[in-house]
């Protein structure tokens, strides 16, 4: 049996180096144990000798969409995506090279389920984040706080580089931050949440915006909760004006008619 242990969080790289390496020695899937930091676990096979391929390969050939979806795939949360990637991996190699289009396998069904379920994390960074503002010795710092559930951080960060690329800003999450200075990007593990403003003047006139344009003749709390999870709500300020104008939708509706007839 071998133990592979790998160092940094859902970085494609780390794992494909040893994957390849794994790849090209022909070990079975069921020969690796793949350890984190934070998926630490005791095999009472460690120890065992490992069995390899009879036939091993001497050049490794996946198709270029096998290595699009691993890449959003080994961002998810999920502590099996190590081991599923390389089951997929040995199977291209040594079983099956059109696997993935095997729509009903379950390994091919469970790598699909974890890259949607990434990229639409990635999404939601983009459309849930808000930036408040410091003043820090005369220059303005966005701030933002953001609590994935998968290892997203890095997927949107050219995303805020090309939108904000004349703001310094810092996006901070749980386990990462990601801090743009107008020039370069720089990343920290384990940032300090209370970094994060508890509010400023920005948000304000943020929230007189939003007021402002919500049309309650169009309001669909279902939709509306589909979309934005309460999950997300604690880091959005407009979050706070939802109830009000949920309750008085109706209301306004009403008003809204009377005085399109001229009453």
């Amino acid at each position: 049996m071998k133990e592979i242990n790998l160092n940094k969080i859902a970085d494609f790289k780390e794992w494909h180096e040893s994957a390849r390496e794994c790849i090209l020695s022909g070990i079975p899937p069921n020969q690796i144990v793949w350890q984190t930091d934070t998926n630490k676990q005791t095999n009472l096979f460690i120890d065992t000798p490992v069995h390899i391929a009879k036939n091993k390969i001497e050049k490794i050939s996946v198709p270029a969409s096998f290595l699009d979806m691993a890449q959003s795939a080994i961002c998810h949360s999920s502590p099996q995506r190590y081991d599923l990637l390389y089951r997929i991996l040995y199977r291209l190699q040594y079983k099956n090279k059109n696997l993935l289009n095997l729509k009903t396998d379950s390994d091919v069904m469970h790598l699909q389920k974890l890259v949607k379920a990434v990229r639409r994390d990635a999404y939601k960074i983009k459309a849930f984040l808000r930036f408040r503002v410091l003043e820090i010795e005369e220059r303005e710092i966005y701030i933002a706080w953001h609590e994935p559930e998968h290892y997203t951080l890095e997927m949107v960060t050219d995303f805020f580089k090309t939108r904000f690329r004349n703001m310094q800003w810092s996006i901070l999450t749980p386990y990462r931050a990601a801090h743009w200075n107008g020039v370069a990007l720089a990343y920290e593990d384990n940032p300090d949440p209370a970094l994060f403003p508890t509010e400023d003047d920005f948000e304000r006139h943020w929230l007189t915006y939003y007021k402002n344009i919500f049309n309650p003749a169009r309001l669909k709390t279902s939709a509306m909760l589909n979309q934005m999870p309460k999950k997300y709500w604690k880091t959005m300020p407009e979050t706070v004006l939802i109830k009000d104008m949920i309750d008085t939708a109706e209301q306004k509706t009403r008003e809204m008619i009377q005085k399109s007839n001229g009453a």
